[in-house]
């Protein structure tokens, strides 16, 4: 008895055999095309946040010297449009795409009594983990058969949305924060990614496609920044600065696609 892999293997072969009957034999991968891919990125970053005093004597360095690294998931899914150029078997051509990412955000708390020379509260520390989406623009080359097309591909990666971190101070039996401190960002302003995928073309001018792409958007700034918000609140932290940095963002993203050709597949 044949096993599930083998039965998969030779379905997918029945599938090539039969796209391959109308496939245009010559170039078939030549042209322009538009997408749509979905899929998932995990993605792992370190950081490190302290506060710092010019008084000497500053007693709470400890509570105040964090540093951790957070990793996750999460959904992407996007658009891209592309075009390609066929010699013979060789394929070269340029893509981009713009993917949403779904933000993460990771949070840290430290409750201070009031020793020292630090007010008493609630100190929250907030950092972004990824961007809310990310545009991606690269070549790819691979080799065109009839009906399918491995590819590898590398390229810039450019954040979108916010990416900085904040400090937030909320007073004894208080609501809202009175006073902040904003921190260094949390990735750079521009990465880069490198991958490869598959794609399998089918009847009339669609195609399915799977790709894998390692991404990295470098180290964050590192900062020293001031109390900001209300004044009387400030007052407090007229000695004391918020120092923070974060390391390098980067993720493994897998994405499966749907691929309309312009010119593709035609007899």
């Amino acid at each position: 008895m044949q096993s599930a892999a083998t039965r998969s293997i030779a379905f997918l072969a029945l599938i090539g055999t039969a796209c391959g009957a109308s496939a245009r034999s010559s170039t078939p991968w030549d042209g322009g095309y538009i997408g749509l891919d979905l899929g998932d990125a995990s993605r792992s970053s370190c950081y490190d946040w302290s506060l710092t005093s010019a008084r000497i004597g500053f007693s709470n360095p400890g509570e105040f010297n964090n540093s951790g690294c957070s990793s996750g998931g999460s959904l992407v899914g996007g658009l891209k449009l592309g075009d390609n150029f066929q010699y013979k078997r060789f394929v070269w051509g340029v893509e981009a795409d713009l993917d949403y990412w779904k933000a993460g955000t990771f949070r840290e708390t430290v409750n201070q009594s009031g020793s020292g020379d630090v007010p008493a509260g609630t100190y929250a520390f907030t950092s972004r983990r990824n961007p809310d989406a990310f545009l991606f623009v690269g070549p790819r080359i691979g080799y065109g058969g009839d009906t399918w097309f491995p590819y590898v591909t590398v390229g810039g990666l450019l954040p979108i949305g916010p990416a900085t971190s904040e400090l937030f101070y909320t007073a004894p039996d208080a609501k809202t924060a009175s006073a902040s401190f904003g921190a260094a960002r949390t990735f750079s302003s521009a990465g880069w990614a490198a991958g490869g995928g598959f794609e399998l073309g089918l009847n009339s001018a669609w195609s399915i496609s799977a790709e894998y792409l390692h991404a990295n958007l470098g180290h964050g700034s590192e900062s020293t920044t001031a109390c900001a918000g209300v004044p009387a609140a400030c007052a407090a932290f007229a000695a004391i600065s918020l120092d923070s940095s974060h390391g390098a963002l980067t993720s493994s993203i897998f994405r499966i696609g749907v691929v309309y050709y312009f010119d593709y597949w035609n007899i």
